[in-house]
């Protein structure tokens, strides 16, 4: 597979303190199946399955990182600024 870059990566402050930015959707699903604390939550497997569907093109790319945004805050994880700031200006988006 290959990656597909969103059009903003998402920064994560992961548990242990590291920033971990995320680019694309199987950047999203590496750092899903590798580094993620909590893997049993709805948002959890919604984010793998959308990244799955980026990556094989049936779903936009976008839709992507809304899910992974969603399983970031599902797992009590930080979206560091950067990031907010652009979630925060789209209000046409849906909750992510």
């Amino acid at each position: 597979m290959y990656e597909i870059s969103w059009s903003k990566p998402v920064s994560v402050s992961m548990l242990d303190g590291r920033c971990r930015t995320v680019i694309g959707p199987l950047d999203a699903m590496k750092c899903l199946q590798s580094e993620w604390p909590v893997r049993n939550g709805a948002y959890y497997g919604c984010a793998l399955r959308a990244c799955n569907a980026a990556l094989r093109g049936k779903k936009p790319p976008e839709e992507s990182r809304a899910a992974f945004i969603a399983a970031l805050r599902e797992a009590f994880l930080t979206l560091l600024p950067e990031a907010q700031e652009e979630v925060k200006g789209d209000g046409d988006r849906p909750l992510e």
